[in-house]
């Protein structure tokens, strides 16, 4: 049979051969010893577990290729090829190929490819790139899937809607829009009652509960603050907010998109892969492990998601060999980069809350400032290294997993899928990880500037020079070529096009509510429930806003909504906005905590039952908010009452300041909303 698609141009392609005389004979070598295979519906090319004995190029028909449980977790077509690592490394199939149909494939001997790649330096070198451009897919669908958590639910991502169910949910949102339309008055027509302006905020919190899709609710929650504002004109209202907002915020989204970039580029070098064999190498003992990984993620603090893969592809066998229960590696591993990516400013989440901050107050130092007020991160950070060197009193399922594992146990709790190693065969250096990061981080700073006595990070022109460096770095050591280095920047904006959507909602949400009225309203009606209590928000901030978050499961759609009412709480009270934007930071990392969507990625990443994962951070995670929370209450109440020198006179002020507050709150909420 004649091949159609692995052709003799195919083949010289994928080895990326030349028209030399030397070429082409490695060209006739291979050709010759191409065996075509045929394979009929349902039957097994390779099962889980197999020996490798070749690498396979589809000539024609569909692959299934399946998981431990048989499940279908990807599909192969003509062109595409698979059981090159194996074949290289000599490993077990780590995964099973079912023909679908009938099935056409050339096998290529593993023993003639190991003869190519060490006889042929640039085969060799060639063939890797060609093998991390199909292995890197299922990274990249990682990654993808990932951040579309800071879009979506995981509840609303694995629902099915039914046509009934699409009807009854679309058809209640056309009928509340029309009821605004018919009877709602327009801000131009006088103050809007306060029912009126809370309704927004109202409809888009219970969308999103409701629905779990928080891009989908910011989104309907903006066109009903558009209808709210411009009756039969709403569309040109919503689409002039959303030019406005990306006009006034380019230079963050291009931050963002670049980020992403610059994460996707770190996965293609393979170098960080090679923290794993540095620390194989370096580590002898469980609590150097635990501390090492600890202290890596401070090098990869950029984006929580790719810390949490890394650090499970490099310290989970690590982990695993010293006999560290998965519970308790999960906790360090899982926990941690949340808490320093939302206190490192050039991190993802710490760009997204700098360009909210800025954009809603104006003042490029807030970040910091709330940094220094954010509670929970910082408890979370001492938490973590004190378990990490065993100096935290073990409790709940940890305690017992701990038990478990001394008593000869598994390493893993049950319902565990362990579902073999990772896809790290694509070592490269670390060098090429750790420079980057330096360049980033010193290209930021010594192009920043200091304006009004607060100096900011330049970090858009940082990035730009990082990947002019990374572009260099990696391709003239061949890690990728020219092409495949730009189809990595393609693939690295696809990945955060729904936080840049999202965020772009948000904002635009947020200025519809100050057009209508809500901020002038929120600062008058702050007045009147507080009452001379204003010690007491920051700690109402971060308990209303911790439960939000965790309503949403999404802290990222919390963050649009909560930063601007931060703003305007700390503004009606003339109270420390650094502290009040710390309290909705704070809350929003803990609210991710509680809420249970994370833990369905985070879970296998590293390699335990979800819900076992849950069960064991759990009492940790209510000691960070607890503390948080009589942290807040107490600063609050510091500042109030620091002119008080007598401590039975501040405990009579603190009594009597309750009593005061309830009643003004009573009194306020009848005046307000039934005597309006």
């Amino acid at each position: 049979m004649e091949a159609k698609v692995v052709t003799r141009d195919y083949i010289k392609n994928f080895f990326r051969l030349e028209d030399s005389a030397k070429d082409r004979r490695i060209l006739d070598y291979i050709m010759e010893r191409l065996v075509l295979r045929e394979y009929h519906h349902n039957s097994y090319i390779c099962r889980i577990g197999d020996a490798a004995k070749a690498m396979y190029f589809i000539e024609a028909g569909v692959v299934n290729v399946l998981g431990g449980k048989d499940e279908i977790i990807n599909q192969l077509y003509p062109g595409r090829y698979f059981g090159e690592i194996a074949a290289l490394t000599d490993e077990k199939r780590s995964s099973a190929i079912r023909a679908n149909g009938t099935v056409l494939v050339y096998e290529l001997d593993k023993h003639i490819l190991n003869t190519l790649t060490t006889t042929h330096k640039k085969i060799y070198g060639i063939f890797l790139q060609n093998v991390y451009d199909q292995a890197s897919e299922k990274y990249r669908s990682l990654i993808r899937t990932l951040n579309l958590r800071r879009g979506q639910g995981i509840s609303g991502a694995r629902k099915k809607s039914t046509p009934v169910s699409l009807f009854i949910n679309y058809y209640l949102v056309f009928f509340i829009f029309l009821n605004l339309f018919l009877f709602c008055p327009t801000p131009a027509q006088g103050r809007l009652p306060p029912v009126l302006l809370c309704s927004p905020l109202i409809f888009l919190v219970g969308y999103i509960i409701i629905t779990k899709r928080a891009l989908e609710s910011l989104v309907l929650s903006m066109m009903y603050l558009a209808i709210m504002m411009a009756k039969l004109n709403f569309i040109v209202t919503f689409t002039g907010q959303i030019a406005a907002t990306i006009i006034e915020t380019t230079d963050l989204l291009l931050i963002v998109l670049l980020m992403g970039v610059l994460t996707r580029l770190f996965s293609a070098s393979g170098s960080i892969n090679a923290l794993k064999y540095v620390a194989e190498q370096a580590i002898k003992t469980a609590k150097g492990t635990m501390l090492a990984a600890f202290c890596s993620m401070f090098l990869i603090a950029i984006d929580e998601y790719l810390c949490i893969l890394v650090n499970g592809a490099c310290f989970r066998a690590l982990a695993d060999d010293k006999r560290i229960p998965r519970e308790k590696s999960s906790i360090v591993m899982g926990m941690m980069p949340g808490a320093l990516c939302i206190l490192n400013p050039i991190s993802l989440t710490g760009i997204y809350l700098t360009g909210l901050i800025v954009i809603n107050s104006g003042r490029r130092g807030l970040f910091i400032q709330a940094a220094r007020f954010n509670f929970s991160a910082i408890l979370t950070l001492i938490i973590i290294l004190l378990l990490a060197l065993e100096r935290l009193p073990l409790a709940g399922d940890l305690r017992k997993a701990v038990r478990r594992v001394k008593e000869g146990g598994a390493l893993w709790p049950p319902g565990t899928d362990d579902g073999g190693d990772d896809d790290t065969k694509n070592r490269g250096r670390v060098i090429n990880l750790a420079l980057p990061v330096f360049v980033l981080i010193g290209s930021s700073v010594a192009l920043g500037s200091l304006e009004a006595g607060v100096f900011s990070v330049n970090v858009l022109s940082g990035l730009i020079i990082t990947l002019v460096v990374t572009f260099f770095l990696y391709c003239f050591q061949q890690y990728m070529t020219p092409d495949q280095y730009f189809n990595h920047v393609i693939h690295g904006i696809e990945s955060m096009l729904v936080p840049v959507v999202m965020f772009i909602m948000g904002k635009c949400f947020a200025s519809g509510m100050d057009e209508i009225g809500f901020s002038a309203w929120l600062n008058e009606a702050v007045k009147g429930l507080i009452a001379g209590q204003e010690w007491l928000l920051p700690a109402l901030i971060f308990g209303v806003f911790t439960l939000v978050g965790a309503l949403f499961d999404n802290p990222w759609a919390m963050y649009a909504i909560g930063i601007p009412i931060a703003g305007e709480l700390a503004l009606s009270v003339n109270g420390n906005a650094g502290l009040f934007t710390g309290a909705v930071c704070a809350a929003g990392l803990i609210g991710n905590e509680i809420a249970l969507g994370d833990i369905f990625f985070i879970g296998p990443m590293l390699g335990v039952n979800p819900m076992a994962y849950y069960r064991a951070k759990l009492p940790y995670v209510i000691l960070i908010t607890a503390l948080s929370f009589g942290l807040y209450g107490g600063i609050g109440y510091y500042e109030a009452f620091s002119i008080s020198s007598g401590a039975a006179e501040k405990l009579l002020l603190f009594l009597g300041s309750l009593v005061d507050m309830l009643g003004g709150w009573g009194r306020y909420i009848l005046d307000t909303f039934f005597l309006y």
